[in-house]
Formats: structure tokens, C-alpha cells, sequence
């Protein structure tokens, strides 16, 4: 056996796979799981969970919100992650709309923004709504992001310009519109909030004028610079979400031909997609997040009792960083055969919190910034499927394979750690979250096992 082993190490056999794990800041609790061979054999199959993680919030500098198919609006007041509001911009446009589309008499009878469910929500939806209505001051423009993005600025994200979770534009602190309301986001309503009628009339008279500022798009979107919709004070605790196919209607009347009123409408659609976004802001000052900020964007566990978070919208993901996985591949006559990423979910969460489905690993490179999403080659997955620890049911936990990362983590991955997190597709319409364990949560754990063959040659 003894010469066998010394020629399948001759040939590199096990070159890809060859490592130990050193420097292990905790005890090593190794234990030999026999893998099937005699106790005699100099050949052993041991398996560790001891790895050193390092956990921790870290808070993503934002999040792409624009042209996500969804409106935001509302607000949530959760212990954990504190005050969330979800503010929409957007824009409208007057494409197809002339002098000849009205009788030259009508008369404006109302004016309304129009959204329709898109049956997302999150949160009490029991609880009344007010929201308000609100005319820009500036208008939209899409960041510049043209030239060569440096290391430290490349991000999973990075590609067109686009707006964010903490785009913001100017608007006057007049109300042009209010609505009170209960949400019924599974329903198909059509919520009509109403717009000031002196406003309207304006934009009325252009249309009926033939004012090039209703011509042209350019010229309109320089008078009408757009609207945002924002939750009035905490009202509320939920988050809704509507159909980006919001519309502008406009409800006039005239007298017809046969000497009997008529009824008309107007459509103002939204202008372009690409400058339709959600502001997303969270005030954390009240609670275990505290502290947490665009210029301090990470917590460690220790600071946050043991518990990490992660939530879509506000860009909250949970850090791993494993410092020593770099040593492995330095451990001679040693294999690793399998490695798997155990998180558990802290339990008796909200249930009005229900933790998502899925997550994923996305790489984060020595400047704490996400790069790609972990795909595992040998099961071709990319996601961590929600599942349950025990069979009862009372402890939820996301695995996930992560062999070819520790494998890798001398060369591929090498000074990388990983971000779990929602689904990339996932992270800018939706405010879905999860509190996680730590590796020293005695409630909810957080650990690596591998499972490695020792050859004592």
C-alpha cells in the first residue's frame, strides 16, 4: 500500500486535491469516521467542523432598484432591522397625446396616478396606509459610469449605469395627492390616488393648446420632471408592491354631437423604465444594527449577539470570512474528499418574516466586494435551499457545497471570503430577510464541515 500511495502521489494524482487544514484557532476536535477502511490502514478518513469562521452584517454600498418590473411603497417598523421605508420615482410621459385627442370643450374632471398590485408584500397589511403624492424639482439623470472601473470598484453589480437603493432626487414639499388605504396585495384593485386638480388643469390646457411641451417628450420631462409617491410619517407595517405599469389618468367630459355628455380619459404612461427605482432607507438607530453605515458597513457577530442579517432592498448580507483556508493546500499526504456550509436560522422568527427560500454565496474579493456567485461544479448548484435540521422542524438551516472553494482556496479564491445573500435578481424588489446563528450561537450554528483523508504514509 505504502508503494501504490507513493506512485499515485509520483503522478500527481491527488494534485488538485491535496490539503490539510492548519492553523485552526480553535481545538481540533478531529475524529477518524473509518470511511470504510481497517483501523490498521494508513489510509484515514477524518472529518472536522472546527474550522475558524469569521461571521459578520456587512452592508452593500447599494443596490440596483430601477427597472425591476416593481413599484415599492410602503413602510415596516421591525425590532431587528429598525425603520424601512420604500419611496418610488418615476416618470411620465405624454407619447401619443395631441389637441386632437379632446373636443375642444371638454372640461377636466380629475386626475389620478393609477397602480395596480403586483402581489408581492411584506409585512401587516391589516394596518391603514397613507401615502402622498409629490412632483419633482429635478429630474432624473442615470449616474455616470463610463471608463475602466478600478479592482476595488468592480462588483457583482457593476455593467450599465443605474440607480439605486440610495438614488435620491429633489422634490417639493407640497402635496399633490393623498391617499388612506388598507393594502389588499393578493386582490386584483387598481389603487387611484388623486392628483391636484390645479396641476392637472395646466397640463390640460397644453394638451388642448398644442403646446410643443406636450409634443415633445424632451420639453415635457423639462416642465414635468416626474412624481414619487412616499408612506406619510410610520403609517403602517408593510411594504407593497405594484406593477410597473403605472399610469397617469385624466378624466375629462364634453358635450357629444347628439347634445348628451360624453366621457373621455387621457393616459400618461411611464416614461422609461431605466429611471423608474425604488429608494430604499432604513433607520437602524434603535437597534442591534446600530452603528452599521456606509462608512462602517461591517458588525461582527460579537456585536450583534451572536446573530447575523441579511435583507433584500437595504442591502444587508451576511459575511464569512475563513482566514486559514488559504494554508490548506500546504498540508502534504492529505485530500479533501468533501466540504459543506451549515447556517442555521435563529428560530421563533416573525412569522410575518418568513425566511426566503433560497439564498446564495456570492465571492467577495480583498476589497469586500461581491464578484461573482458561487457555482458549484460538481452538483451545478448556485443556490441554498431552505430546510429543515431536525424532524420536528423546530431548527431551519441553509448547506451549501463548498469542496471545490476550499480545494480552490490557495489559488481561485485565494484572500476571498463570501457574502450570503439573496438572490441576486432578487436583492432590489425585494425587502424578504432572515437572522441567521454564528459559529458561537449555541441556538443557531454556523460551520464548515470537511471531510478529509489523512494519508500516513
Amino acid at each position: 500500500m505504502r508503494k501504490i500511495c507513493a506512485r499515485l502521489l509520483e503522478r500527481n494524482f491527488f494534485s488538485v486535491n491535496i490539503c490539510f487544514l492548519l492553523l485552526l484557532s480553535l481545538a481540533s476536535c478531529d475524529k477518524n469516521d473509518g470511511i470504510g477502511l481497517d483501523q490498521g490502514s494508513n489510509i484515514q478518513g477524518v472529518v472536522t467542523d472546527t474550522t475558524t469562521i469569521l461571521a459578520s452584517t456587512f452592508l452593500l454600498d447599494s443596490v440596483p432598484t430601477a427597472n425591476t418590473g416593481v413599484i415599492l411603497l410602503g413602510h415596516i417598523q421591525d425590532d431587528f432591522l429598525g425603520n424601512i421605508q420604500a419611496q418610488p420615482y418615476f416618470q411620465i410621459t405624454p407619447d401619443g397625446i395631441t389637441s386632437a385627442s379632446i373636443d375642444e370643450d371638454a372640461i377636466l374632471d380629475s386626475v389620478s396616478v393609477r397602480l395596480k398590485y403586483n402581489g408581492y408584500y411584506y409585512g401587516d397589511t391589516s394596518k391603514t396606509q397613507d401615502i402622498e403624492l409629490h412632483q419633482l424639482t429635478e429630474r432624473i439623470e442615470l449616474p455616470f459610469s463610463g471608463g475602466i472601473k478600478e479592482p476595488e470598484e468592480q462588483n457583482v453589480f457593476s455593467g450599465a449605469a443605474t440607480l439605486h437603493n440610495i438614488s435620491k432626487f429633489a422634490y417639493d414639499s407640497k402635496v399633490i395627492g393623498r391617499l388612506s388605504y388598507k393594502p389588499k396585495p393578493t386582490s386584483k384593485d387598481t389603487v387611484l390616488v388623486p392628483m391636484d386638480m390645479a396641476l392637472g388643469r395646466n397640463i390640460f390646457d397644453l394638451i388642448k393648446n398644442s403646446s410643443p411641451i406636450i409634443t415633445n417628450t424632451e420639453e415635457f420631462l423639462d416642465y414635468f420632471k416626474g412624481l414619487t409617491l412616499i408612506n406619510k410619517g410610520n403609517s403602517g407595517d408593510a411594504i407593497v408592491g405594484f406593477s410597473d405599469t403605472l399610469q397617469v389618468k385624466m378624466y375629462y367630459s364634453y358635450d357629444g354631437t347628439d347634445g348628451l355628455k360624453k366621457n373621455g380619459e387621457l393616459t400618461f404612461s411611464i416614461y422609461d423604465r431605466s429611471y423608474l427605482f425604488n429608494h430604499i432607507s432604513s433607520d437602524k438607530s434603535n437597534t442591534t444594527l446600530n452603528g452599521i453605515s456606509l462608512t462602517n458597513q461591517e458588525l461582527s457577530t460579537q456585536k450583534t449577539k451572536d446573530n447575523m442579517f441579511i435583507e433584500g432592498g437595504v442591502g444587508l448580507v451576511a459575511r464569512l470570512n475563513m482566514p486559514y483556508l488559504s494554508y490548506i493546500s500546504q498540508k502534504e499526504r492529505s485530500a479533501i474528499n468533501k466540504a459543506e456550509l451549515v447556517v442555521q436560522v435563529q428560530p421563533n422568527q416573525d412569522r410575518l418574516f418568513a425566511p426566503p427560500p433560497q439564498l446564495v454565496l456570492l465571492v467577495a474579493n480583498k476589497y469586500r466586494k461581491p464578484t461573482t456567485v458561487l457555482m458549484d461544479p460538481l452538483s451545478n448548484r448556485s443556490t441554498l435551499d431552505l430546510r429543515a435540521a431536525n424532524s420536528i422542524g423546530s431548527v431551519y438551516e441553509y448547506t451549501f457545497p463548498l469542496t471545490d472553494y476550499v480545494s480552490q482556496s490557495n489559488s481561485t479564491y485565494n484572500n476571498t471570503s463570501l457574502f450570503l445573500s439573496l438572490p441576486v435578481s432578487d436583492l432590489g424588489k425585494s425587502l424578504s430577510r432572515v437572522i441567521l446563528g454564528s459559529p458561537d450561537n449555541p441556538a443557531a450554528t454556523v460551520k464548515l464541515k470537511i471531510t478529509y483523508t489523512n494519508l500516513n504514509l
